[in-house]
Formats: structure tokens, sequence, C-alpha cells
């Protein structure tokens, strides 16, 4: 089915191919086929693929540039490669946290979220992660972060770096 979904989609011929959650209920084989398939359609037809995915794995092997997004907001950008070897904000940290490593001597220690995701009908006041922010501080509940450098290409909302 994701063969001939993305098929109909290049009859079109785009210039941009919007790809959400392509691969999410395939076993491991298949993902790997299509992801291929589609990094081939980039490079033979020089489109751009916006890949949309809860999957860091796949986003890490498929992707050049990620956005990590949280109630509809960008709190971490920048070069893949960037953002998943030096996550700068607590929820990228926390995403990669839970992420299973094969080698048990390489585990790392999991970041497990406290709290529901807040109503991103009525986010709240300041940050919109500061409820299940692990290290929230006085000020996240009065500003809102824009996405500031933290490296080259590399962006990141949020105060705590300000903070410490």
């Amino acid at each position: 089915r994701q063969r001939v979904v993305i098929a109909a989609a290049l009859v079109l011929e785009p210039d941009l191919l919007v790809a959400d959650e392509p691969v999410s209920m395939l076993d491991v084989s298949l993902r790997a086929e299509i992801l291929n398939l589609l990094l081939q359609i980039r490079d033979q037809q020089g489109i751009t693929i916006l890949y949309i995915t809860h999957d860091l794995a796949t986003a890490a092997y498929f992707t050049d540039r990620v956005a990590v997004m949280y109630l509809g907001r960008i709190v971490e950008i920048g070069p893949t490669a960037a953002v998943l070897s030096d996550p700068r904000h607590p929820y990228t940290r926390a995403l990669l946290s839970v992420i299973p490593v094969p080698n048990p001597r390489r585990r790392r220690e999991r970041t497990i979220l406290a709290g529901e995701t807040p109503n991103p009908i009525d986010p709240p006041a300041g940050c919109r992660f500061r409820p299940r922010c692990p290290v929230a501080f006085d000020r996240c509940s009065e500003q809102d972060p824009e996405l500031r450098s933290v490296g080259a290409g590399h962006e990141m909302a949020c105060l705590l770096d300000e903070h410490t």
C-alpha cells in the first residue's frame, strides 16, 4: 500500500512530498525498503521530502535536518546529527532516552515524563512543556521561550541554559 500511495503522489511530479508516518505500521524489513525507496526517489528526482514521524531512529536514518515539536511548537531544530547527538531541549532528551539500545553496556538512563500532555487548544502559560519538564523553574511559567542558536544551524526554545 505504501508503494502505491508513493507512486500516486509522484505522478503529479511534485517538488515537495509530505510523508506522514510512512513506515509506522510496517515490520523492520519493510520499513528499510520503503525508506530506501524514498531516498532513491529523493536523489533521482530531486524532490524535497517532509518526513513526519514519532520515530527518531528512522528520522536519524532518513533526514538531513530535524525539527522536534511539542504541542505544535518547534522546541529544537537543526542538522539531524547535531540534534540527535547533542540534544539540548529537555523534551528532545526525553524522547531520545527511551529509544531502545541493543547493547546492554551502552544503555542510558530513561527520562519518563510525568503528568499528561496539556490541552493543545488551551496550552499552559509560559513554556508549553513546563508542566512535564523535569528541569522547569519559576520563569518557565512566565515566559514562552523563542528559538535561539545553540550551535551551527542548531536552535532550541528553552530558558534552561539562560538560567544556569
